[in-house]
């Protein structure tokens, strides 16, 4: 599927996504990974690429951080600009050049975005010329191995653990959590070998947050199957 027709997709389910995420227990987890990740905020020049409606560039924000946001959603956009006026938010395809100037931000910060997006190479490129020369990109996506595999249940229903049919394959498939969306799955080692290919060391991994036993939002099996992938990469000089 072109880019075009990913971001209208997205344009006509911004407002049924916006209105089911921001307090969802998966979205304060995934939340909370990028920020046991980051840790210090105070200070920090972010680009929150792939912002959607921007709660999370509203929170870091608050923890410190001179933010700026884009997506390739107008609608998202403008959900964002209505209910956070004090953050630069841009419409702007991630597939293509972005407008911000070489060696600009601290950190890029792309959350749960990398996977529903068909062509990488630009985003990665892009993200190297604009981070400083010590700067980070911070990532996260549905976990590549568990996200379309099937939960096998007890009698009760319960989750027990899951069934990875065909993690190698990369495939295409369309959801429909708040209208249709695509997505894109591709395995770690994609991944790790695109952010190589375009310049970035990966320093960390992590699969769910600091102290997950005491944050309570997490549901139960999500402690023990993980459903996100955070990458911290550093700019290789």
């Amino acid at each position: 599927m072109n880019e075009k027709d990913i971001i209208n997709q997205w344009d006509n389910a911004a407002k049924v996504y916006s209105e089911n995420q921001r307090t969802a227990p998966n979205n304060l987890t995934n939340w909370k990974i990028i920020k046991d990740t980051i840790k210090d905020f105070t200070n920090k020049t972010i680009l929150d690429a792939g912002c959607g409606d921007g709660f999370f560039s509203n929170e870091m924000k608050a923890l410190g951080a001179k933010v700026y946001a884009c997506d390739g959603s107008k609608n998202l956009i403008q959900i964002a600009q209505n209910d956070f006026q004090d953050i630069e938010f841009k419409v702007c395809d991630l597939t293509k050049s972005l407008p911000y100037a070489d060696r600009f931000f601290d950190i890029v910060v792309s959350s749960l975005t990398l996977m529903d997006i068909g062509y990488l190479d630009t985003f990665f490129n892009e993200t190297y010329r604009i981070l400083k020369d010590d700067g980070k990109l911070v990532c996260t996506i549905v976990h590549p191995c568990f996200f379309q595999a099937e939960w096998e249940k007890d009698a009760n229903g319960k989750k027990l653990w899951k069934k990875v049919k065909n993690y190698w394959e990369l495939n295409e498939v369309s959801l429909n959590f708040w209208g249709e969306t695509t997505h894109y799955h591709r395995p770690i080692t994609w991944y790790s070998n695109k952010l190589k290919n375009s310049g970035f060391v990966i320093e960390e991994i992590k699969e769910n947050p600091d102290n997950v036993d005491d944050f309570s939002p997490i549901k139960p099996h999500q402690k023990r199957v993980p459903l996100f992938i955070c990458f911290s990469c550093l700019k290789n000089k």
